[in-house]
């Protein structure tokens, strides 16, 4: 999965279980993976986790979707159902076929809505509305499906909420914040399509991105009772100083749905961060490591995050993983994103090393890697996953010029780290479950008698 796994290695010797790690996260985590250890199909029994649905009762079976993983979702899911599939329709970041069997391919905006995105969705809207009380619709959920299920509500234009999202986006906001002003000024989200979908029977398989894996924030939940208000979602544009004189209005006349038939509507996460983090510390305990593991730990601004890792990783020779999603205050213009500006405040922020012990030199070593689980953070010329950071940085970019805070300023980051040569690449890696982060803190003694 890494793409430059070698030069990593010539430029950080030691950093090989940190690939390692980022690796085995994304495998796990690959959709098709997550997928198959999901949903099994025994004859006309499908199963999903401990629930059984006998396939035969149905007419008709509808697939549809939307998110950064949902295209290989939907692959795999083809490849169970095959012809029982009557019609399907996914709006998905890269269309790599046209079509998957009888599923439809659509390429849709990310992270802005575009209208090949709201084309789509209203197409998924059209498949929602035919399903009738004897039919079944499999729905395909993941990270990135709030921009690539536009729906705004009129007066409000797909201009209008782009401007919205980029001004949410642009300040602190949290994505439950966010989701919560994009689910009602929406027609699919925040529980519509389920409304929508009904009397047929749905089934929504999600791979969650977002912290405590709460379904109705999960790409803004369409197919979730919410539990926001559209008060809620007027309080937060106040909040961060966002003015739209259509939005405003459609708050003040549309309210979400708030009641679901929960015998029609079964909703299931497949895959999440806290799920990657349980798989990657037995992972690493068969290696013989001891690691310890902090689910939604990341939040709040990137930048500030480090020095907390930090003092989490006090233990020596243990491997701390962390998961979850921070933000960034966007003030400059330069590069980046979150998991690069968290690893480029990490150097200031690494540890210093400790002193003499008896005959031994005891060196304390922190190293750190921020990875963002969908090979794409942020903004930059070419798709960044993350970086890796140790304490030879500090001295390099005193070598190399490079003030860190002033890169961080600019929201610079990827400059910055790229000039550092200690970004990874991965391309986009067809999933998202936010981000991991990784601190290993040993001791290295060395002889000196």
């Amino acid at each position: 999965m890494i793409k430059n796994r070698k030069k990593l290695l010539k430029n950080f010797p030691d950093s090989r279980l940190f690939l390692d790690i980022a690796d085995e996260a994304l495998n796990f985590l690959s959709p098709e993976n997550l997928i198959k250890n999901s949903v099994k199909l025994t004859g006309s029994k499908l199963q999903i986790e401990k629930a059984k649905f006998d396939l035969k009762k149905y007419k008709k079976i509808f697939v549809i979707g939307a998110g950064k993983a949902t295209y290989s979702m939907a692959k795999e899911i083809n490849k169970l159902l095959g012809n029982r599939i009557t019609e399907g329709f996914i709006n998905v970041p890269e269309a790599i076929t046209k079509n998957l069997g009888k599923i439809k391919v659509n390429k849709a905006g990310h992270p802005f809505p575009d209208e090949n995105g709201l084309k789509g969705t209203q197409e998924i809207l059209k498949i929602a509305k035919k399903a009738g009380k004897d039919d079944l619709v499999i729905c395909l959920i993941s990270g990135g499906g709030s921009a690539m299920l536009p729906a705004p509500i009129a007066p409000l234009s797909l201009k209008d909420k782009v401007e919205i999202t980029k001004q949410l986006l642009k300040s602190t906001a949290t994505i439950h914040e966010i989701n919560t002003v994009r689910k009602h000024l929406s027609e699919i989200k925040g529980g519509n399509l389920a409304a929508k979908i009904m009397p047929a029977d749905l089934i929504a398989l999600y791979i969650s991105d977002v912290k405590n894996d709460d379904l109705d924030i999960i790409a803004s939940g369409p197919t979730v009772l919410d539990k926001s208000t559209s008060k809620d979602a007027l309080n937060v544009l106040k909040k961060y100083g966002i003015k739209n004189a259509k939005a405003e209005k459609v708050l003040a006349v549309n309210e979400t749905p708030k009641s679901i038939n929960d015998k029609k509507v079964k909703n299931y996460v497949i895959g999440s961060n806290t799920v990657a983090l349980k798989h990657l510390q037995k992972f690493l305990e068969k290696k013989k490591y001891s690691v310890e593991i902090f689910p939604d730990f990341l939040e709040g601004e990137a930048k500030l995050m480090p020095k907390k890792l930090f003092a989490k990783s006090k233990q020596k020779n243990k491997i701390y993983l962390f998961g979850g999603e921070t933000v960034v205050k966007i003030i400059g213009k330069g590069f980046g994103g979150r998991n690069q500006e968290l690893a480029l405040s990490a150097i200031n922020e690494i540890p210093s090393i400790s002193g003499i012990r008896s005959s031994h030199e005891q060196t304390n070593h922190h190293a750190l890697m921020s990875l963002a689980t969908d090979g794409v953070d942020g903004i930059a010329p070419v798709p960044v996953a993350g970086a890796i950071i140790t304490r030879n940085l500090k001295k390099l970019c005193k070598e190399k010029n490079i003030d860190i805070e002033k890169y961080l300023q600019n929201n610079d980051s990827y400059t910055a780290l790229k000039n550092l040569d200690c970004l990874i690449y991965t391309g986009p890696s067809g999933t998202n479950v936010g981000d991991i982060v990784v601190v290993h803190h040993s001791s290295l003694d060395k002889r000196t008698d």
